[in-house]
């Protein structure tokens, strides 16, 4: 099972990203927080194979937390997805420099742009095992 944080301050938008993930042929986990601070937190308890982030959050941005990872030895090899507005995005492109920043995607997302990249990562990284769910 693919571990999955999702640390956003919309509600409505980890569940719509939640209900997505669902939705493809990855069997996930899918982990809240509400803004860059509780999920550098859930990222130490959970573990995750993957965070996926808003950068525009009260208390730490995604950009912020995206920079604390980094510096943290163990968290550092997490791949991270951005999330982003049309705004946001030469904000969101200057982070793909990060090694753990492996895709800025817009908002609204696809269900799909998802799918797809979890398969990349999923081909990326070969040592994570994957079950897929029967659809």
């Amino acid at each position: 099972m693919l571990k999955i944080l999702l640390v956003d301050d919309s509600p409505l938008m980890r569940q719509f990203v939640a209900r997505s993930l669902s939705m493809t042929e990855f069997e996930v986990s899918v982990h809240h927080a509400d803004n860059g601070r509780s999920g550098i937190q859930a990222a130490r308890e959970l573990m995750p194979d993957l965070i996926i982030t808003d950068l525009n959050m009260p208390e730490m941005s995604g950009e912020e937390m995206v920079e604390a990872l980094l510096l943290d030895k163990v968290l550092c090899e997490i791949p991270v997805v951005i999330l982003t507005a049309d705004s946001e995005q030469n904000r969101a492109e200057s982070l793909l420099r990060h090694a753990n920043v492996q895709a800025c995607l817009r908002k609204p997302v696809r269900p799909e742009d998802l799918r797809q990249q979890l398969e990349r990562m999923t081909a990326d990284a070969p040592e994570l095992v994957m079950e897929r769910s029967a659809w």
